[in-house]
């Protein structure tokens, strides 16, 4: 039997761009690539900037969950260091609300959050912060945000962003980040969802396309 790989989907609303490569991966002969940098476990896994983030944002004393309070917006916020290539960003939804519409938003930067002052974060990751250079980001679709849904995303060294929800199949998000810089994860908590929880562990994608 032939060692077939499955495809990721593909959001319908994905626009390509040209973005520039890295080498972090080496090809088997089977065509999938293999991630070679450090083991999964090799750094903490991401915590919430502790500053950098929206005024309806609150923060555990762990920096692992972060709570929308009031309204449906000014919730962005960003991890406190920078993510790997191939290093999964892993959350839980842990608190969802149906009286709003719309869901999380989520994405990446390269720009260093630390540098923002709290007049710099707009009230939406959508449009406002992804139209200023930078800033990738988008919405994930309402059906998927139901509460202690697991979401994790990724990016890879083509500039291009995956996620899956519960551990299933990668679905192709995003194109066109900017890879030769480090990225920052944007994690908007927008609308129904009210409140995520960072997780720990599995945060190394091993397998790619």
């Amino acid at each position: 039997m032939g060692n077939t790989t499955p495809k990721p989907l593909i959001d319908s609303s994905l626009q390509h761009r040209p973005v520039a490569s890295r080498q972090y991966c080496t090809v088997s002969k089977s065509g999938v690539e293999r991630h070679t940098s450090a083991p999964p476990n090799s750094i903490e896994s991401p915590r919430f900037h502790p500053h950098a983030k929206g005024k309806n944002i609150r923060l555990d004393t762990q920096l692992r969950r972060a709570t929308r309070k009031n309204s449906f917006c000014n919730g962005i916020t960003f991890s406190q260091r920078p993510v790997r290539l191939y290093e999964k960003v892993r959350l839980r939804l842990s608190g969802v609300h149906t009286g709003w519409s719309g869901a999380l938003r989520f994405g990446f930067t390269s720009l260093d959050p630390s540098n923002l002052a709290l007049a710099d974060i707009p009230k939406y990751a959508c449009p406002d912060l992804v139209t200023r250079p930078g800033y990738w980001a988008k919405a994930l679709p309402e059906r998927l945000a139901m509460r202690d849904n697991v979401l994790a995303f990724w990016a890879d060294r083509h500039g291009r962003v995956f996620y899956s929800i519960n551990d299933g199949e990668p679905i192709l998000f995003h194109c066109g980040l900017s890879v030769g810089c480090p990225l920052w994860a944007i994690i908007d908590i927008y609308g129904i969802t009210q409140e995520v929880t960072l997780l720990g562990g599995c945060s190394d994608n091993r397998t790619h396309f």
